[in-house]
């Protein structure tokens, strides 16, 4: 069973409720969500979502927005008298609360194996470096593949279990498929845009993922966190906030634009002196090893797949 899954922090409105906003999680797509609300024959229309956001801790972001609006809040249900503006920068700024680097435990491995999704909400200037082993008993130790960087806040790392080498591509390493986006969409109809891919790498077995951030306050201070690929996963990095270089092309996820700070750089040091990865296999050889097909959005979104298809979960 995944030990890691990504649900839906929605906002959604109902024209026979003027002035009111629903604000809640589900761990379908937030369009079932409000067929299954627009069902009861006290609702005279439909409920149209006006936004969805993916997260780890559904329950965590929710419960943050409701008291960020407990004023706007009527009685106990999850209606709100606020604009729908308000509303989704509220949950834009509770999902990178809820979802950030604090979240998540210091000082272990976090194991990333078939099945699981993570979705990271980064900060800017936060930086990634990729750890590989070349061979666990050879005595070289941890070498540095790559540095990434995170340009915007709000910006999302999404890390997929495949279980399959052939399932997993990289724009560094020239792969078939490495600069297509596994999930452009977060609905069925394909009309709602899952933000502007900037990055998608391979993370094979064995690799380490150091999530590196300096403190806010300048003080020196730093923040870091280890994932651990228990086998092949692929990485998404994808922006709400594009921006550009000075001669107009796209930064991208591995555009490492700053210095790494002394606390970075300390935090580094200390997961290449870490032991050997609990799982290891040689990495493939050459720039592309796909063996098509390719699977669908829906094996990275599972909720993606028809209704019929899932085991049906109490959403909020």
């Amino acid at each position: 069973m995944p030990t890691h899954e990504t649900g839906f922090v929605y906002v959604m409105s109902n024209p026979a409720m003027q002035g009111l906003v629903k604000i809640g999680f589900t761990t379908q797509l937030p369009e079932d969500r409000a067929q299954e609300l627009s069902r009861p024959t006290g609702v005279p229309l439909p409920f149209d979502v006006a936004f969805r956001g993916l997260t780890m801790r559904w329950r965590e972001v929710e419960r943050l927005v409701h008291q960020h609006l407990a004023d706007q809040r009527v009685s106990r249900k999850e209606f709100f008298t606020v604009s729908i503006d308000d509303a989704v920068q509220t949950v834009r700024e509770c999902v990178l609360a809820v979802n950030g680097i604090g979240a998540w435990e210091t000082g272990r491995r976090h194991l990333v194996k078939r099945g699981d999704r993570v979705s990271l909400s980064l900060a800017a200037g936060q930086v990634f470096a990729v750890l590989v082993m070349p061979a666990p008993f050879s005595g070289n130790g941890w070498e540095v593949l790559d540095l990434w960087q995170a340009h915007s806040d709000g910006d999302q790392l999404e890390i997929y279990g495949a279980g399959q080498p052939g399932w997993v591509a990289g724009f560094s390493d020239g792969d078939h498929d490495g600069t297509d986006d596994p999930v452009p969409y977060l609905d069925r109809t394909q009309r709602v845009a899952n933000g502007a891919l900037n990055g998608r790498e391979r993370f094979d077995t064995g690799f380490r993922l150091v999530w590196l951030s300096d403190a806010a306050d300048g003080s020196g201070a730093y923040t870091s966190v280890i994932f651990e690929a228990w086998e092949p996963c692929q990485v998404v990095s994808r922006t709400w906030s594009p921006r550009w270089t000075r001669e107009g092309f796209p930064l991208v996820l591995n555009a490492l634009e700053r210095d790494l700070s002394e606390g970075m750089l300390e935090a580094a040091r200390a997961a290449l002196a870490l032991p050997a990865p609990r799982n290891w296999a040689p990495r493939p050889e050459g720039r592309s090893y796909l063996v098509p097909p390719q699977p669908g959005p829906d094996e990275w979104l599972p909720q993606l797949h028809r209704r019929s298809a899932r085991p049906r979960r109490t959403p909020g």
